[in-house]
C-alpha cells in the first residue's frame, strides 16, 4: 500500500506533467511498449505484481459462472492488440477486455486519433477500431496468455472498419466470423459484441432493434458457454436503449456494458472546447452521468435478467461504488487512470 501511495504521487508530480506536453497516442504506444518489457523480463514482472496486485475475499464474486478476485476491469481498447497479457492481471485488475478486434486488420482512421481534454478529464478518441485482425490475435493469445483462477480475459468484438464490411449482411458476416474463429480457438472467457464505436465510417447500423435481432441470430448460432455481453451506446433516449435491452433479453444474452463513448460534441457534460478538426467520441468523466443515468433504468427494469458491466467516467474508488449502487456487478475503467 506505501508503495502504490508513493507511485501515485510520483506519477501525478512528475510523470503526469511530462507526459501531457507529449502526443497522448505517443505516451499511450510507449506505455504499451513499457508493458510489454515487464511482461517479457520475470523479475520485473515479479516486482510489478507485488507492488500493485491486491486480494481480499470479499471483493471475489462469481458472475455468469466466472469467478472474478475483485469487480474492477481494464476496458477494451487500451490493450487492442493484446499485447499485455503477460502483465495486464499483475497490476490489481479482477479482468481485462482486449479489443475491439475485427476479422480483418484496419490500421486505424488518419491522425490526430486522441486529443486530452484537461479541464473535463476526458479524451476525445477517433482510433476507428484499430487492431491487428483476429487472426493475429488468435496466434497472441496463444502464445503469451496463461489462464489463472480468478483472471478473467474477455474479447471485445466488433466488425471492420472498411468498405467491405460496410453493408448490414456483411458486417453481421464480420461479427461473426471474427466469433466464431475465437469460440473454435477456445480462447476468451466471455465475449464483447461492441454495437456501438461511433468512429467508423458505416455509424453504428446495429443500434436498432430490428438490425440487432439480424445480428444476434447469426451469432447465437455458434455454440458457447460462454458469457456474451453487448457494449451498448450511450447517447440514445431511454425509449429507444429499452428496445435494444429487450431484443438482447429476447436472445438470452447475458449482460450489456454501459456504456460507449459519448458522440455528442454538444453535449452538457463536455464544457472544454477543442478543436472543430478534431474528430471523435469522448471517454472519461463526460460519460460518467450518461452511463449512470442509463445503468439505474436498466437495472431497475432488468434486475435478474441482465448482468450490468459499468464503464464511463471512473476515476476513483467512489465512482467505481456508484456505479455498483446504481447497479452495476462489475465496473470497467480507462481513461481515469490517466488523469
Amino acid at each position: 500500500m506505501i508503495f502504490t501511495t508513493l507511485i501515485e504521487k510520483s506519477y501525478k508530480s512528475i510523470l503526469k506533467p511530462i507526459f501531457f506536453k507529449k502526443d497522448p497516442e505517443e505516451v499511450h504506444d510507449r506505455m504499451l511498449k513499457f508493458g510489454q518489457i515487464l511482461g517479457k523480463i520475470a523479475l520485473l514482472n515479479f516486482i510489478t505484481k507485488l507492488v500493485f496486485d491486491f486480494n481480499h475475499a470479499k471483493l471475489k464474486q462469481e458472475v455468469d459462472g466466472l469467478a472474478y478476485r475483485n469487480p474492477v476491469g481494464l476496458s477494451a481498447g487500451f490493450d487492442k492488440d493484446a499485447n499485455l497479457l503477460k502483465v495486464i492481471h499483475n497490476v490489481g485488475f479482477g479482468f481485462a477486455e482486449i479489443g475491439s478486434v475485427t476479422l480483418h486488420p484496419y490500421e486505424g482512421n488518419p491522425k490526430p486519433r486522441l486529443y486530452r481534454l484537461k479541464k473535463d478529464r476526458g479524451l476525445v478518441v477517433f482510433y476507428g477500431l484499430k487492431n491487428i485482425g483476429v487472426d493475429k490475435i488468435i496466434k497472441k493469445i496463444k502464445k503469451d496468455y496463461k489462464p489463472i483462477t480468478g483472471n478473467v480475459l474477455g474479447i471485445s468484438i466488433a466488425r471492420t472498419n472498411s468498405a467491405q464490411a460496410s453493408g448490414l449482411e456483411e458486417g453481421i458476416d464480420d461479427y461473426t466470423r471474427s466469433l466464431e474463429k475465437l469460440v473454435e480457438a477456445g480462447l476468451g472467457d466471455y465475449y464483447t459484441i461492441n454495437i456501438s464505436c461511433p468512429n467508423t465510417f458505416y455509424g453504428e447500423p446495429y443500434s436498432t432493434p430490428e438490425r440487432l435481432e439480424k445480428l444476434l441470430v447469426s451469432l447465437l448460432k455458434i455454440k458457447t458457454e460462454k458469457p456474451i455481453y453487448l457494449k451498448m451506446p450511450i447517447n440514445l433516449p431511454w425509449d429507444k436503449f429499452d428496445l435494444l435491452l429487450e431484443t438482447a433479453v429476447k436472445h438470452h444474452i447475458s449482460g450489456v456494458i454501459i456504456g460507449n463513448l459519448n458522440k455528442d460534441r454538444n453535449s452538457k457534460y463536455i464544457t472544454e472546447k477543442y478543436p472543430e478538426d478534431m474528430r471523435g467520441g469522448v471517454s472519461g468523466i463526460p460519460t460518467r452521468e450518461l452511463s449512470n443515468n442509463l445503468i439505474r433504468k436498466t437495472y431497475l427494469k432488468y434486475k435478474g435478467k441482465l448482468t450490468i458491466i459499468g464503464v464511463g467516467g471512473i476515476d476513483s474508488a467512489e465512482s467505481a461504488y456508484e456505479k455498483i449502487c446504481y447497479g452495476a456487478t462489475l465496473v470497467q475503467m480507462i481513461t481515469g487512470m490517466i488523469f
